[in-house]
């Protein structure tokens, strides 16, 4: 009797062990994407979900789920089973940004996840169309010094918007934002040349760039962009210690099992690897880049006690 009764308790033990790595996954994955298809994000999701679901001979699909500036979907993943089979394509603006700029918190990006890994970066750049006359960042920051407020910055969205913020801050200058619905239709006035300059992701106006309609004067992460090779960093250009960078990375639920993530991760980590994925997410102004789970932590944990400074500092406020 007491036999039976351990190896009663052992299936119940057994029945509620979370998926492991050895048969994970052992049914259909869900990736969830907080924009509609056609977008970059989207098209970085199904190009990992073919090659996750080649390595694992298991579907990874993607569904969309636009909604609150991108966050809908990081919530839907903060409440599916933590077992690897829900997971989430996170950017720097559903996760160290927008949420400041939330007055109602869909989640604690800091806590409410399980890092799997970093996929690529998302580097931005300082834009001038062709109205604008000053040639480098230091040319524009002693014009914009010495008419504080006069000169306007095309904002097409809440990243643009606090990078601005913080060159404001950084290089200690008044430049007024104006609000445009997305970048494209910001870009549309700074090449008619109704607003000197902005900020977007490379690769949204890297045909713009290509055809000389804009003027790249900086790129605002540490490092040069290898599509813009000749371009200075804004540190480079004399803006110190300054860098705007967006990511886009995979998450899961907390709580989901270390050996599950620790096996994604490394798929992950070997997908952006390859040449065929390299090239395509440089084609789209994209920098591959892997990372650990504990590093992919670290990054949200930074990133997000910094933009909250930089919101705070400029006064924005919540909607």
């Amino acid at each position: 009797m007491k036999h039976v009764l351990l190896m009663a308790l052992a299936s119940l033990a057994v029945a509620g062990t979370p998926a492991l790595a050895g048969t994970y996954p052992d049914k259909q994955v869900r990736i969830i994407v907080g924009y509609p298809p056609g977008g970059a994000s989207d098209i970085v999701a199904r190009l990992v979900a073919k090659d996750l679901e080649e390595m694992n001979k298991q579907a990874f699909v993607v569904e969309n789920k636009p909604g609150v500036g991108g966050m809908l979907s990081l919530s839907t993943v903060t409440r599916s089973p933590a077992d690897g089979h829900v997971l989430g394509l996170g950017v720097s603006g559903t996760l160290v940004t927008g949420p400041h700029l939330q007055k109602n918190q869909l989640y604690a990006p800091k806590t409410d996840f399980a890092p799997v890994s970093m996929i690529a970066k998302v580097p931005m750049v300082l834009l001038a169309g062709p109205g604008l006359m000053q040639n480098s960042v230091k040319d524009l920051i002693a014009q914009a010094k010495a008419k504080p407020g006069d000169m306007t910055f095309a904002s097409g969205a809440q990243a643009f918007e606090l990078a601005l913020q913080l060159l404001n801050h950084s290089a200690d200058v008044q430049i007024t934002s104006a609000s445009y619905k997305g970048g494209a239709a910001a870009s549309i006035d700074v090449i008619a040349g109704r607003v000197p300059i902005m900020i977007d992701s490379i690769g949204a106006q890297l045909s713009n760039i290509k055809d000389g309609k804009l003027r790249p004067l900086a790129v605002l992460d540490r490092e040069r962009s290898p599509v813009l090779p000749e371009v200075p960093t804004m540190q480079e250009a004399g803006v110190a210690d300054y860098d705007a960078v967006g990511w886009i990375a995979l998450l899961a639920p907390k709580g989901t099992p270390s050996d599950v993530i620790a096996k994604l991760n490394k798929q992950i980590n070997q997908i952006v690897e390859q040449p065929e994925f390299k090239d395509k997410l440089m084609s789209l102004g994209f920098q591959p880049d892997g990372s650990t789970p504990e590093g992919l932590q670290k990054t949200i944990d930074v990133d997000y006690d910094k933009w909250g400074e930089v919101v705070r500092n400029s006064g924005m406020a919540a909607n």
